[in-house]
C-alpha cells in the first residue's frame, strides 16, 4: 500500500512539472511575423494574455544577435534584418526588453505592456537552424 501511494504521489509531482514547464514555453501560436513577403518576414507580433499586439519600443537595441531568438522561435533560422518602423500615432504593443532576451531565454519571458509608436520588423533566414549549413 505503501508503495502505491509512493507511485502516486510521484506520478502527480512529475505532471506538476511538466504542466509547469508548457505554461512557461512560448507555444509556436504565440509569436508570428505578419505584413511580409514570408512565414519569415514581417511585424513581429506576440501573443501574451490572450491578445495579439505588435512589438516594439522607441528606445529599443535590438541587435540581430537578439532578434534570432524571435527567429528560432519561429524556426526561421537566423536574424537577416531588423528595422524600428514609426507610425503616425501611438498604439499598444508589447515591449520586450532586448536585455532580457538572450540564449535560453523565449520572447514571452520578457514582455511588458507599452505605448510606442516604433514597431519591429524582422526578417529571418526562412530556413530552420537545423538545416543551415555553418559559415
Amino acid at each position: 500500500m505503501d508503495h502505491l501511494l509512493l507511485l502516486l504521489l510521484l506520478l502527480l509531482w512529475s505532471s506538476g512539472l511538466q504542466a509547469e514547464e508548457n505554461h512557461n514555453s512560448t507555444e509556436p501560436d504565440d509569436v508570428r511575423l505578419v505584413g511580409g513577403d514570408s512565414r519569415c518576414a514581417g511585424t513581429l507580433e506576440l501573443k501574451h494574455q490572450g491578445d495579439w499586439k505588435p512589438v516594439g519600443d522607441r528606445y529599443s537595441d535590438w541587435t540581430l544577435k537578439k532578434a534570432a531568438v524571435a527567429c528560432r522561435e519561429l524556426d526561421c533560422g537566423s536574424a537577416v534584418s531588423l528595422e524600428l518602423r514609426e507610425e503616425s500615432s501611438y498604439r499598444s504593443m508589447w515591449g520586450i526588453g532586448s536585455d532580457c532576451v538572450q540564449y535560453g531565454s523565449t520572447l514571452r519571458e520578457c514582455v511588458t505592456p507599452r505605448f510606442s509608436k516604433s514597431i519591429l520588423d524582422l526578417t529571418c533566414l526562412g530556413v530552420p537552424s537545423a538545416n543551415q549549413t555553418p559559415a
